[in-house]
């Protein structure tokens, strides 16, 4: 080889310097070899070894010293100074197949030689405790300890070292060094495990080793070696309540209280597992009581009162711990007692003074702001225990078996309609009596009523299944009797008389006959009629025409809805129905007479309202016929001028830490020294209620002669005049505020209204602001907010409006203020099993444009019930052609205002029959205080009654059936969840009252009306919401494979039939989310309507379209607010992506992507068929912006 190297080298003569890096390489090369065949070797070695351990575990136990040998050599590897040897021993011992583990935990349990189950515990000790430093390899390594330490647990490894710790100890006769070695090296290989196996702590229990555990730190407390690992396990046992609950009985906190005394102030790790251990134990109120009676409470007192000599992240970890575990302590009365002293409060406010200005001190000083509130003497709002929006309920009641407030779901109770009170009808005009003809003398068939409680379908599930708990909920348990559910057949018009409707449905289930041909023919028989008419009566007659023919059929229909015994009184009455159905034919005879009408509402607020008049005239004439719980005194200005926002982009808001922190500081001095701050009531709502000092107040609750209007053009024309206070007004429709108090000169704290007959669901606040100084600051604070976060913290401002601006030419809401954030404060609430909770503050400064204007303040944009049912007639007025609306009174609410069911289509035709149609059916509003769904739900209606192609193509394929409010009562009087049953109505779908909850009650009747009698489900059922947690819009749905019945997963699931809609809607709206929507079906969401649409009606696309109060973050609008024109897009856009829903696909492969979150990532619909394909990108979802604890549900339905 030299010589070729040579004889090489010979003729190109190279310089020295170049051949000695040649040299160089070579000898690198030489010593690689070395080394491979050194670590070959190693690896023959340590194979060696592992074969005898193999061998060993299969002879007789009693071989000993082969045993001890072979594990003393193996841990002699691990200890080695030589690198390539550890590593090559804990490569043999990580590798899960070559089964070196399981050998060493067999021999563990089985050897009763401590040598060798002291060479094991050191070997289990290197493979799997995590080593200290930096480095690849030793992260690396580290990563390899994790993954081993799972299997490891897997092989049941944490039961076995638990078991030899407990032999050891009970084990007297050998007491040496070698076991207190072998214990030492047990207690660091169980650190590790208990920090990787969740089941740690039931573990130790099952074993009977929790007090063993507490025994080894008693007496070991002050034994450096072994108190690291003792406090880890610890620590861990702390998390789990039944093991918290052994060790405080065993007296653990006496120990804790004596380790602290012995670690001392040093900001030391075993200080922080310390503390973050008696951070769990205080979860337990008898922890809490104990922390207090050993003075442990002072100790950490001590400790956080040094927290300036604490550094780095150490530091943040220390005081989190201490702080959480005084909010513990507060849960009591006695941890308050020891926390309220003046050498405590002033430590904590102290910490407050001095706190850096850094935003990870934030946190910190919250809790400490927290803390001082909770402990001080606990302070109620100034406003008395019982709300003056007060409806009582008895003569509703009366006469009925209804139990008030309703009982659970599950709770056999016959909720059919003999319990409704019949004296609501006396006053109630003759009845519209369209297509009734045929129907007192009608009964279906035997075949059409056996299978009539039970679907086909949901028969071969339930046998499927077997006769499991959760089958029940397949069956609808309060499906009503096909004779009930015959009288909203004058609901559906549109589709002809009950007996023509019955006559359809049997013709479309006749394979031989056709529907068209059948429909024509009944349309034959009747001669000089036209298709309008034939629709119905209200289409071609006025408001005040129906009035002379029929008397007002509002209240007809809520006599037909509402009277269980409807059948037997109108046999009764044969004969004035003869003489009704007369004055019928002769109204028909009048119209062709050449009688018109442009409005196609018979709604009864409608009735006398002129068609010339403007809206705010309308508006103010509709809001005087409302019936409201406290009497109104005015209408407000935004109301009646439409209350549309200003079409410009407003950015979310970024908070001022340095002024939240300022708040939240005077938050905390105003609890202290109360005496500091002045406390001048300028508006209490209660007072003026139970007096009649007002000359403002009407005299009566039902007086319809009192005008309702607004002068505040008149109010801000009149000349300036400076005032030192504000005042305030809510007396008007969805007005909230109960009561203002002046604390300072520009400063105002606000009290809410709760939801009717409650007191409790704050959130919405809407009212009036006036005698304002122009370009100064105003503090509004309001107080007693119920939600333990807000979207207010993360970009969200409040909207105003400006009369004197709307006057100028800049009309409609915007969003206003700076130095918003929300904190808790220090006002408890009364009347609670938990008296410790306090209500939280909303806080933002408003400076106001002008001197001396009337302005509005409220959550969000709102919207009445007074503008639906304006914005109803005015596009009553403004028909397209072929256009077919009608609005009617489904119901009356418990306080006898009306509840309007919207059916909206195109004109019937013999090539477009209107019979052939899918329904579409939407509903709204069922939580008064998301307006926004209202404004989506007007975007709804307004692109469906407009003179465009695309609206005209979606009127003549849908018929569209619409309930625009379903909490009329929550929304009149400016509640937040519930109505006046104190009930959210959202939980009430599948066992609705007919008395208590009369809209939702007869909703689903409709429904159920279309799926049982008229054959044919809706095609799609979509309530609006409004989301307080999340941003953007999206949709909940309802997918079987991801619902928590095991039954739902069963049945094979079609996601291409709930996907489709928001896919398109992805497509089509700027504004649409895809990432946040969800199709789980959860327990706790059954009664939703959602849910019960789906499940009970089997409508498959059932919907919760979600609106976000805030804004966007992703989208072309990200970084931005929503404002009125946003939701009513986003209702254009849900009619656009309903014209493009095919429901014929059948040959259509979808694929969803999702990420590590769940969240929607991608939808992929490829039509085979048409060789098309939609796919759908979206970003990461929208996740909530914290974790919310709120004790309503409206973030989901």
């Amino acid at each position: 080889m030299a010589e070729i190297e040579s004889g090489e080298a010979q003729p190109n003569a190279e310089p020295q310097d170049q051949v000695e890096p040649q040299t160089q390489q070579e000898i690198k090369k030489t010593s690689k070899k070395k080394s491979d065949t050194f670590r070959m070797a190693d690896e023959s070695a340590a194979e060696c070894l592992f074969d005898r351990l193999r061998q060993h575990q299969q002879r007789a136990p009693d071989a000993t010293e082969v045993a001890r040998a072979i594990t003393a050599r193996i841990n002699s590897r691990l200890t080695s100074h030589d690198k390539h040897i550890r590593q090559t021993s804990l490569e043999k011992l990580w590798n899960k197949h070559s089964g070196a583990l399981q050998m060493l935990v067999s021999i563990l349990e089985t050897s009763r030689d401590s040598a060798t189950c002291t060479y094991i515990t050191s070997i289990l000790r290197e493979t799997l405790c995590l080593k200290p430093g930096k480095g690849k390899r030793l992260s690396a390594n580290n990563l390899m300890r994790q993954q081993c330490a799972e299997d490891f647990i897997a092989m049941k490894g944490t039961q076995a070292i638990v078991r030899k710790l407990l032999g050891i100890l009970h084990d007297k006769r050998e007491r040496h060094a070698s076991s207190e070695l072998l214990q030492q090296d047990l207690l660091w290989i169980l650190a590790p495990l208990g920090s990787r196996d969740p089941k740690f702590a039931m573990k130790v229990r099952m074993l009977g080793c929790v007090r063993t555990m507490h025994l080894i730190l008693k007496g070991h407390f002050t034994d450096n070696k072994i108190i690291f690992p003792l406090l880890v396990i610890m620590k861990q046992l702390a998390k789990n309540s039944v093991t918290t609950s052994v060790l405080i009985r065993d007296g653990v906190i006496s120990t804790y209280e004596r380790i602290m005394v012995s670690l001392g102030f040093i900001p030391t790790a075993r200080l922080r597992l310390c503390l973050d251990a008696i951070d769990y134990f205080s979860k337990n109120k008898v922890c809490c009581m104990q922390i207090v009676k050993t003075g442990l409470s002072t100790v950490l007192l001590r400790v956080f009162d040094r927290w300036d000599r604490y550094e780095g992240r150490m530091r943040l970890k220390i005081c989190a711990h201490i702080l959480q575990t005084l909010q513990h302590l507060c849960n009591i009365k006695a941890g308050r007692r020891a926390l309220c002293t003046k050498k405590h409060v002033q430590t904590l406010h102290r910490f407050c003074s001095h706190c850096p200005d850094e935003p990870e001190f934030d946190g910190l000083l919250a809790r400490v702001c927290s803390v001082i509130t909770l402990c001080l003497k606990h302070q109620a709002l100034p406003v008395a225990a019982a709300s003056p929006a007060m409806f009582n309920l008895n003569p509703i009641l009366k006469g009925t078996n209804t139990l008030w407030p309703c009982q659970d779901e599950e709770d056999n109770v016959n909720s059919d309609s003999k319990t409704v009170n019949s004296d609501a009808d006396d006053d109630g005009p003759e009845p519209d009596l369209d297509s009734i003809e045929e129907f007192p003398d009608f009964d279906l068939d035997e075949s059409e009523t056996k299978s009539e409680t039970i679907p086909e379908d949901t028969e071969k599930v339930i046998s499927k299944s077997g006769d499991s708990i959760q089958s029940a909920i397949w069956i609808n348990p309060n499906e009503r009797d096909i004779e009930d559910l015959k009288k909203y057949f004058i609901f559906f018009k549109e589709f002809g008389s009950y007996n023509k409707q019955v006559r359809l449905v049997k013709s479309r289930s006749n394979s031989r006959g056709s529907i068209l041909e059948d429909f024509l023919i009944s349309q034959a028989n009747i001669k000089n009629m036209t298709s309008s008419l034939n629709l119905s009566l209200s289409t071609v007659l006025g408001a005040n025409e129906c009035d002379n023919l029929f008397g007002t059929s509002s209240s007809y229909q809520y006599y037909k809805v509402h009277e269980s015994a409807c059948q037997p009184r109108r046999r009764q009455h044969g004969s004035s129905m003869i003489t009704t159905i007369k004055k019928y034919f002769q109204g028909l005879k009048r119209i062709f007479g050449g009688c018109a009408s442009t409005s196609c509402s018979s709604l009864k607020i409608h009735k006398d309202i002129s068609k010339y008049s403007p809206f705010s005239s309308v508006y103010c004439t509709i809001s005087s016929k409302v019936k409201s719980v406290i009497p109104f005194v005015k209408v407000a200005y935004p109301d009646m001028t439409g209350g549309q926002s200003q079409n410009i982009p407003e950015p979310l808001n970024q908070m001022e830490r340095t002024a939240c922190r300022n708040k939240l500081l005077s938050c905390v001095d105003r609890a202290i020294n109360p005496e500091a701050y002045m406390y001048e009531v300028i508006y209490d709502l209660d007072q003026l209620c139970s007096g009649s000092s007002d000359p403002n107040t009407p005299k009566s609750l039902s007086c319809e002669s009192f005008y309702l209007c607004n002068n505040d053009e008149q109010e801000v024309a009149k000349m300036n005049t400076f005032s030192t206070r504000l005042s305030f007004e809510s007396r008007f429709e969805s007005g909230n505020l109960r009561k203002a108090i002046q604390v300072g000169p520009r400063e105002y704290e606000l009290i809410l209204m709760p939801d009717v007959n409650s007191n409790k669901r704050h959130q919405w606040f809407y009212f009036e602001v006036r005698n304002m100084q122009q370009g100064r600051p105003y503090i509004f604070n309001i107080v007693n907010c119920e939600k333990s976060d807000s979207q207010f913290n993360f970009g969200m401002k409040p909207v105003m409006y400006s009369v004197k601006e709307a006057i100028s030419g800049r009309q409609g809401w915007v969003r206003a203020g700076t130095d918003i954030c929300y904190y808790r404060n220090s006002y408890h609430y009364a009347h609670q099993r938990n008296l410790n909770k306090c209500y939280l503050t909303v806080t933002f400064n408003i400076e106001f444009p002008h001197n001396n204007d009337v302005c509005y303040l409220a959550y969000h944009f709102p919207y009445t019930y007074s503008m639906m049912m304006a914005r109803i007639w005015h596009w009553s007025l403004q028909m397209p052609a072929g256009a077919y609306l009608r609005a009617e009174t489904l119901c009356y609410s418990l306080n006898n205002n009306e509840i309007p069911l919207v059916t909206i289509s195109a004109d019937d035709t013999p090539s477009n029959p209107i019979v052939e149609r899918e329904i579409i059916f939407l509903t709204s509003r069922v939580h008064p205080g998301e307006s926004n769904a209202s404004w989506v739900m007007d975007g709804t209606l307004g692109y469906l009654l407009g003179d465009t192609p695309a609206a005209a193509a979606l009127r003549a394929k849908y018929v569209f059936k619409i309930v625009p409010m379903l909490n009329v009562e929550g929304v009149i009087n400016g509640c937040h969840r519930c109505g006046l049953t104190n009930e959210d109505l959202n939980r009430r779908w599948c066992k609705p009252s007919p008395v208590l909850h009369p809209s939702i009650y007869h909703t689903k009747g409709l429904i159920e009306y279309l799926v049982r009698v008229w054959k044919k489900p809706p095609l799609v059922y979509c309530d609006y919401h409004g989301h307080s947690r999340k941003k953007n819009v999206f949709f909940y749905g309802c997918a079987g494979a991801e619902s928590w019945c095991s039954n739902d997963r069963m049945v094979q699931d079609e996601p291409v039939k709930y996907l489709m809609l928001p896919a398109l809607m992805h497509r089509i709206s700027a504004a649409f989310a895809l990432g946040s929507c969800s199709f789980r079906v959860e327990k706790e969401r059954e009664s939703t309507a959602r849910v019960t649409v789906w499940r009970h009606l089997r409508v498959t696309r059932s919907y919760t379209m979600e609106a976000s109060f805030c804004g966007f973050d992703k989208g072309p609008f990200k970084g931005f607010h929503l404002n009125t024109q946003h939701l009513q897009n986003v209702g254009g856009d849900f009619c656009e992506a309903l014209t493009s829903l095919n429901d014929a696909a059948t040959n259509v492969d979808i694929q969803i992507t999702k990420d590590l979150n769940g969240n929607i990532v991608e939808i992929s619909i490829n039509d085979q068929g048409e060789n098309s394909e939609i796919g759908v990108d979206s970003e990461p979802g929208s996740a909530p912006d914290s974790v919310l604890k709120t004790d309503s549900d409206e973030d989901f339905d």
